[in-house]
């Protein structure tokens, strides 16, 4: 099973890096060049948590955004809650 925020649908993605070498036009070059293009993958910051869902607990992929934004009474057993 892929990593995959629940909340968010945040996932791994590919990007290309580029390397550029020479100097610019504006200080009296003859333009920057593309010498070398890579591809690296960008992973976001996922952590296993236990949420309750209808009084159940479910582990789930969420984000470091996600986790933020959600609801905190989701991450407590509604049993143990003050009441």
């Amino acid at each position: 099973m892929p990593r995959v925020c629940a909340v968010t649908g945040k996932r791994t993605r590919k990007v290309r890096t580029s390397k550029h070498r020479g100097s610019p036009k504006k200080r009296g070059g003859v333009g920057l060049k593309v010498v070398g293009v890579h591809k690296r993958t960008v992973k976001p910051n996922l952590q296993r948590r236990t949420i309750w869902l209808d009084g159940k607990p479910r582990k789930v992929w969420l984000s470091a955004k996600a986790l933020r934004e959600l609801d905190p009474t989701l991450l407590v057993n509604p049993t143990k809650l003050p009441k």
